[in-house]
């Protein structure tokens, strides 16, 4: 089945609105080889490189190579890369993430279709078919947001699931007896503190030139009214328990908010694993020395609506990138389970 050739009578789910994912099956398309391409890279199949070079590129790319939020320089939220439809051979089609347009005037108006793990797996596949530039230049206007959703949720499933295979089954657990949910951490982090209702993850990886660390930081307090999904009260917050219990290198040095270069950026997630939830995007630093980066936060109630629990990831890379350590922080902190521990 060529995808350049799917029509009205195709085994497609014909999204309209994008509203939803779920799609019929197509059995003699489906493949379960692991799928392939690097970390945060969308491939995106046109007629023709002129079409890539021209206004479908431009549109395209303005919108998904967008810096990604809260980080402290301009790396961009998926890195892209074109091919023709005659080079789109099977190697290419085990992508994880697939972008087709298919500008064809057979048909009257444009069309939007997707699939899951359609030839390699996981994967998510979306494919336009318009009749001319401007009319999809329209529907895809109207349905970016929707593509970015589901390229960005293919991303975290498949980073947990490369973690899942080297998870910390006896941290899992403290985790779990500590706050009650369970989140699947992979190997390499340790306890560097805790209190009552706080505790500190770290792991540190060697390189030649600058060691990396990631962070994950988990803390709870009583759920009194919405007031606790303030901006300024989740940052109040965040401040005060990372300046009693994070120090930094030298003497009387702690972590503490920056907004030096970029203010936090806040959203609200509706599809978040427990439900809505409060992101926060922002840059930390190191008070009384050098020392910062991005870190990026979840801030829910949990289901007996008893507590606010915030999860929390931040990066130190001075001299290297940021975005790939930051999105796999992401893609852990969707994990949270509060059904049961590790076995």
């Amino acid at each position: 089945m060529n995808l350049f050739n799917i029509r009205k009578t195709s085994l497609w789910l014909l999204i309209l609105g994008i509203s939803g994912f779920s799609l019929t099956s197509c059995n003699k398309e489906v493949r379960h080889d692991r799928s392939t391409g690097r970390t945060n890279e969308i491939l995106i199949v046109t007629n023709s490189k002129a079409q890539w070079n021209g206004e479908i590129g431009f549109v395209i790319s303005s919108f998904f190579e967008k810096p990604l939020a809260g980080l402290p320089q301009a790396e961009p939220i998926f890195k892209l890369f074109n091919i023709a439809e005659k080079d789109f051979n099977k190697i290419f089609k085990s992508q994880h993430n697939i972008l087709i347009i298919d500008i064809n005037d057979q048909f009257s108006e444009p069309l939007v279709e997707t699939r899951k793990d359609f030839w390699s797996k996981p994967q998510r596949v979306i494919k336009i078919t318009a009749p001319d530039t401007a009319s999809f230049r329209k529907v895809f206007d109207e349905h970016s947001t929707a593509f970015l959703k589901a390229f960005n949720q293919l991303e975290i499933r498949r980073t947990n699931e490369q973690f899942a295979m080297a998870r910390s089954v006896a941290l899992i657990n403290i985790l779990y007896e500590k706050f009650g949910f369970s989140m699947q951490i992979p190997g390499g982090f340790v306890v560097a503190a805790q209190s009552d209702h706080f505790m500190w993850l770290r792991q540190s990886m060697h390189r030649v030139k600058q060691d990396v660390e990631m962070g994950i930081i988990i803390y709870e307090e009583p759920y009194s009214d919405t007031s606790v999904f303030a901006a300024e009260k989740i940052l109040f917050t965040r401040d005060s328990l990372t300046s009693a219990f994070i120090p930094g290198p030298s003497e009387g040095s702690y972590m503490i908010l920056s907004r030096d270069f970029i203010d936090p950026v806040f959203n609200r997630i509706d599809n978040f694993v427990t439900g809505f939830a409060v992101e926060t995007r922002g840059l930390w630093m190191v008070e009384h020395d050098f020392m910062g980066g991005p870190f990026i936060s979840y801030t829910f109630v949990d289901p007996q609506l008893e507590r606010v629990i915030t999860v929390d990831g931040y990066v130190y890379n001075p001299s290297g990138l940021k975005r790939n350590f930051i999105r796999q922080l992401e893609a852990i902190l969707h994990t949270i389970d509060f059904r049961s521990k590790e076995n």
